[in-house]
């Protein structure tokens, strides 16, 4: 009677692991050999749509220049974009296509009528489509960028909120995180709608638009609400109270149950109290001190 050596035994199970390593789904390793943590796991499935499904493609047509690179380009309805080479600085696309600049970049969109827009460093926008009652340029991204409009037209900023404008330029810096600066250079004044309010855009002015965590989009006022426009902003309310208006603020007083809504707020007060709702204060407009008396009091001392 033989046996075998113990060498041989263990020669003969790594020869039969090995034979299973190769046979299909026994591969070895049994286990993973992932490291941890893990793949990331989609957090919804299906995956939200992007920007070409929701914003398909329009009969508008724009012209996108390349100036400094890198500029990239992403045409209606496709998923991914491609650079503009040295050699092909220019591309006409149609609305709902996508353009970014990345930093030290530098593109420009530009309209049929002269209406442009000018990204430079870290930018991307989407180009609108004026038939399905959308803006001409949707901001993504702004690190710096000028509007110059020929003729009346509007942009959605960062957040939701709309530039309204007849002429240029305009300068977008986003100076903070939570900060976009807007500095008008036109001749025409021009309009930001953000959220209830409604901020005027004088020649020279500028303006520094807080992005919320909640969007500066337009809000639409309930119908059931009765409305006061004050000075760039409006004032909604329900129920009994008392409104007044005066140059620079809304003066609102309790007189039963009711509901006021402004500048994001909700208010609800006790009967005969009070509420002032004041708009954003120019420094230009900025009360005067009173001039000092041309005439001394009858009981003021007088020098000799």
């Amino acid at each position: 009677m033989s046996t075998l050596r113990p060498s041989a035994v263990v020669g003969s199970i790594a020869l039969a692991l090995l034979a299973s390593s190769c046979a299909g789904f026994l591969r070895w390793p049994w286990g993973s050999t992932q490291r941890v943590p893990g793949p990331m796991e989609n957090a919804r499935e299906p995956l939200p749509s992007g920007d070409a499904e929701t914003h398909p493609p329009g009969p508008e047509e724009v012209l996108i220049l390349r100036h400094a690179d890198p500029v990239q380009v992403r045409p209606a309805n496709l998923t991914s974009s491609f650079p503009l080479s040295f050699y092909d600085k220019d591309l006409r696309v149609t609305a709902g296509s996508g353009v970014f600049a990345a930093p030290g970049g530098r593109a420009e969109v530009l309209w049929p009528g002269g209406n442009s827009v000018v990204l430079s460093g870290r930018c991307a926008g989407i180009v609108g489509s004026k038939s399905r009652g959308e803006p001409a340029f949707f901001f993504r991204q702004i690190e710096r960028a000028v509007i110059d409009f020929k003729t009346e037209d509007q942009v959605e900023l960062l957040g939701g909120s709309r530039l309204s404008a007849k002429s240029g330029p305009i300068l977008l810096d986003h100076v903070r995180p939570d900060i976009l600066r807007v500095k008008t250079q036109s001749k025409a004044a021009g309009e930001i709608a953000f959220r209830e309010a409604v901020l005027t855009l004088d020649p020279g002015e500028v303006v520094d638009l807080p992005l919320l965590a909640g969007g500066g989009s337009p809000l639409q006022s309930d119908p059931g609400l009765a409305l006061t426009q004050g000075p760039g902003f409006q004032v909604a309310w329900s129920g009994q109270v008392d409104v007044g208006k005066e140059t620079e603020l809304v003066r609102v007083r309790a007189l039963g149950e009711h509901e006021v809504r402004a500048l994001g707020l909700r208010v609800r007060m006790g009967r005969d109290e009070e509420v002032v709702f004041r708009g954003i204060v120019r420094r230009d407009g900025a009360r005067a001190p009173a001039e000092a008396p041309t005439a001394l009091p009858a009981d003021a001392p007088k020098n000799p």
